[in-house]
């Protein structure tokens, strides 16, 4: 049976496992509620489902349960994980998907707006993860090239977050609310920097990713306004962070971003 090791149990984390256990042979651990305090069986597939701020925690975790041939997987939000896993991992070792679902724990109570949808990037092992995570109840697919889905997601992401921990809504109210103008306009620029790094997505596009985002998660608050609500730190630069820093690469202006960033920091640092 396969070796699954999931890195980090928050509501993301703690969702996989529910839809793993029983599929795969399963190891849970988490920085804080499952330390790894003793040797464990190599793992073929080590899953990251970690806050981005858990990144370098997890490549290091990964390093020392990965079996010579395992695959690490990040699920996770934003961009750049990718990279810093590879630093400490290889390249060749590295996979990327996106997950879509709202949800939230409040100790050991999961909820969520459904069993979950992933697509993961083709790697060793990753078809036979698809297929438990199948087994467990979720939506699993498997595509040779991961990075569209990653871009269109990040569209959603970048606008929807930060509007909603600002103004403090669900995602569903954001639709009819008047900031949706900002959301419009967040997620444009978002689009025109996926278009830049080879991802094309159009301005009429983008806005019809966040919308449909939204309408998916309706009655979910975003996992920023969820941590500014508990004085947790966002992974606000490695979401908008990111559009910023690749659309300056690019040479495509992203002040919508920029100021959603900076008012975000603000809402950090004075809860």
């Amino acid at each position: 049976m396969m070796h699954v090791a999931v890195l980090g149990l928050g509501a993301i984390g703690t969702l996989v496992s529910r839809a793993l256990e029983g599929q795969v042979t399963l190891t849970r651990i988490d920085r804080t509620k499952a330390p790894l305090t003793e040797r464990v069986a190599p793992v073929d597939i080590a899953l990251v489902t970690t806050k981005s701020q858990g990144t370098a925690w997890a490549a290091e975790t990964a390093k020392r349960v990965l079996a010579k041939g395992g695959t690490i997987l990040t699920i996770q939000n934003g961009l750049g994980h990718r990279e810093r896993l590879a630093t400490v991992l290889g390249d060749e070792r590295v996979a990327v998907g996106v997950i879509y679902v709202g949800a939230s724990l409040d100790g050991e109570t999961l909820r969520t707006t459904g069993p979950g949808r992933v697509e993961l990037g083709r790697a060793p092992h990753v078809d036979d993860l698809a297929a438990a995570l199948r087994a467990g109840g979720m939506t699993a697919t498997v595509v040779d090239d991961a990075w569209p889905a990653v871009w269109r997601k990040l569209v959603g992401n970048a606008a929807v977050n930060p509007v909603s921990a600002l103004v403090g809504i669900t995602n569903g109210e954001l639709l009819q609310h008047l900031a949706a103008r900002i959301v419009d306009a967040a997620a444009r620029e978002c689009a025109r920097v996926a278009s830049a790094e080879g991802v094309p997505i159009s301005d009429a596009e983008a806005i019809v990713l966040w919308r449909a985002m939204a309408e998916l998660t309706a009655g979910n608050r975003s996992s920023m306004l969820q941590d500014v609500r508990s004085g947790r730190p966002t992974e606000i630069d490695w979401i908008n962070g990111e559009v910023i820093r690749r659309g300056r690469r690019h040479g495509v202006p992203t002040p919508v971003n920029e100021a959603l960033l900076q008012l975000v920091e603000v809402l950090e640092a004075y809860p």
